[in-house]
């Protein structure tokens, strides 16, 4: 298939391939959205006395940020994960064209939602989000109940229609599974949490609904409920991504530390404790509400039994490593999935200590968590992904592999992303612990130096991710164009094919 072919297959997909590339491109749209409005809310909080007018602007970018990760990218990157899951266990997505007017459709409602400029945070808690009044408005732009109410109503179809994308991803899996065969751990991981999403993703959808109707039709909103309703969603969400991720883990680690995965077995019964269990403990995000002491406990109990999951994930992925003769860090691949799988680590240890009842509620609405809830994002999501995304590259055209020039810079980027944001999320874990809080743009001028620190190492950051990106798409559309920029030189027999096939042409 030419380039433009491929190109066009990408618009309209045809096969799997063109799904898993519609999605990570779309995918990688919403992450520099998210990105982009990071840096300017950063950008404010680099001054520690702005005026009354900053804050409309600082909070407008939160809420972009956060609509733009959670709603745009953490919903579509999974997709595309689960899709090139099924593309390497030699399944295939039936519905191609059902994935391709989900993935238009739900992209355009929710930039027609991000359109109105939200302003009252990702989480969308009442009363804040349906209130336009003198004293604050939900939407900078949608200020009329009709228009708020429109805004909710194209989320809830977003919402409505990413679940009918990953219910068609699993039904297409069991579609094209060959009977009695068992799924691949990689397949294995992306159906199961598909299977995660298309049950608590409906959750969001009837929140937003809920809103939509209290907008057109007058129904009240309980702000009790609609919280514990948010939640069944809200949790699960943050692993809607990880977990896809871990099976690709599995599925790479083994093959770059040259031998099977240590326990096969370990990997897939952990796959009913981490699925099971990111839906049952959810409450853990109301640790500061008035909660019965007994829910207390088990919130602290399942929370850690869900943490031992990932814990015998790390263990089973180390144990490869440290098992193995020699594991090809070089392949830049097989880097970005080693780097995944550390910064995980890193970023896990700082959540050790939040379940403790008596602990999260001095940490609960500090920068604590969100340094650590961004470095899991800026390293097992982030480079996660990329990981996968390079695999793509190499998978979509057959022979492929990447050059050592690009292999080497591709390396050199992903230690340039990853090491700055590892000293951006541990400064905002610290500023947290000496007590700044999160979501505020009006702060005391001693955190003022942290601040500064993080935003300075975040722009230092951000040209490696995208150095391993550009490379990685330069190198290879330099051996699809048949040009040797950074790709070696065809070899003397591939050669001698290229101007066997040009005289075939050339005499028709």
């Amino acid at each position: 298939m030419k380039l433009l072919d491929k190109i066009k297959n990408i618009i309209i997909p045809k096969d799997t391939l063109g799904v898993v590339w519609l999605y990570t491109l779309g995918s990688v749209f919403w992450l520099a959205v998210a990105g982009i409005a990071a840096m300017n809310l950063r950008t404010y909080l680099t001054y520690p006395a702005n005026s009354p007018s900053v804050g409309e602007l600082y909070y407008s970018a939160l809420t972009i940020h956060g609509w733009s990760g959670i709603f745009g990218f953490v919903q579509f990157a999974p997709a595309a994960i689960i899709a090139f899951a099924m593309y390497k266990s030699k399944l295939s997505v039936i519905h191609t064209k059902l994935m391709a007017l989900y993935f238009w459709l739900g992209s355009i409602f929710l930039a027609i939602a991000l359109a109105g400029s939200p302003d009252m945070g990702w989480y969308m808690y009442p009363p804040l989000a349906i209130e336009s009044n003198s004293q604050f408005h939900a939407f900078l732009f949608y200020t009329t109940p009709a228009l708020m109410g429109m805004a909710y109503l194209f989320l809830t179809l977003t919402f409505i229609l990413q679940t009918a994308s990953y219910i068609t991803l699993i039904v297409d899996t069991y579609a094209t599974k060959p009977p009695n065969e068992k799924l691949n751990i990689f397949a294995a991981y992306g159906v199961a949490f598909a299977i995660i999403i298309a049950i608590t993703l409906p959750a969001l959808a009837a929140s937003t609904l809920w809103y939509t109707l209290h907008f057109f039709a007058g129904v009240p909103v309980n702000p009790l409920l609609w919280a514990l309703l948010f939640w069944f969603y809200g949790h699960p969400v943050v692993y809607y991504v990880p977990f896809p991720l871990f099976g690709a883990l599995y599925y790479y680690i083994p093959q770059f530390a040259g031998r099977p995965l240590y326990s096969e077995k370990w990997a897939r019964w952990n796959i009913y404790l981490l699925s099971i269990g990111s839906m049952i403990i959810w409450v853990h995000h109301l640790q500061t509400w008035p909660l019965p002491i007994d829910l207390r406990i088990w919130v602290n109990l399942s929370t850690l039994i869900l943490a031992s999951g990932s814990g015998l994930t790390v263990l089973n992925l180390g144990l490869t490593i440290l098992t193995s003769q020699k594991y090809n860090w070089k392949d830049p691949v097989g880097m970005g999935a080693l780097i995944a799988l550390v910064g995980f680590i890193l970023a896990g240890v700082q959540a050790l200590v939040l379940p403790e009842n008596s602990i999260n509620p001095i940490f609960h609405n500090t920068y604590y968590v969100v340094g650590h809830f961004h470095l899991m994002i800026w390293t097992l999501i982030v480079m996660g992904f990329v990981t996968v995304f390079l695999d793509m590259l190499k998978t979509t055209f057959a022979g492929f592999n990447f050059s050592e020039h690009a292999s080497k810079w591709m390396r050199i980027g992903m230690i340039w992303w990853t090491a700055p944001f590892l000293g951006v999320g541990y400064t905002m874990s610290v500023a947290g612990y000496l007590g700044l809080l999160r979501r505020m743009i009006a702060y005391p001028t001693f955190f003022q130096p942290f601040n500064f620190i993080e935003s300075f190492l975040a722009e230092i950051g951000i040209p490696g991710l995208l150095i391993t990106l550009s490379i990685g798409i330069f190198d290879t559309l330099a051996y699809a164009s048949k040009q040797t920029v950074f790709s070696q030189p065809p070899s003397p027999s591939s050669l001698t094919l290229i101007k066997a096939e040009e005289e075939v042409k050339k005499n028709g």
